[in-house]
């Protein structure tokens, strides 16, 4: 299955939307956390399907922000392959503001 149709079928999933954000994000379970509070390197840390997982979470975050449903899967596996390619380089940037930079 090709990487964007792997994080579609998790972006839609209401319970990887919920383990997201809780466990993708290391920390305590029972408190509140902030997407904002990200940085590029933290999201890169994560291994492998809990990547995945932050990175289905904040396509659905951006797609909730617009009030839409609708999306273009390969657009969405292009926007997550330069937020990836941008946080590699940049890894103290906010993770959430660079990834609103390529999913526009």
């Amino acid at each position: 299955m090709p990487k964007s149709h792997r994080i579609l079928a998790v972006a839609v999933t209401f319970s990887a939307l919920c383990y997201a954000s809780s466990a993708a994000f290391a920390g305590e379970l029972s408190e509140p956390r902030d997407l904002k509070d990200n940085q590029c390197k933290d999201v890169m840390i994560l291994s492998g399907e809990d990547r995945e997982i932050a990175i289905a979470f904040a396509h659905g975050y951006m797609l909730g922000k617009r009030n839409t449903t609708r999306y273009v899967p390969e657009a969405l596996g292009e926007a997550t392959d330069k937020f990836m390619d941008y946080c590699l380089d940049n890894p103290k940037d906010n993770a959430l503001a660079a990834f609103e930079k390529f999913t526009k």
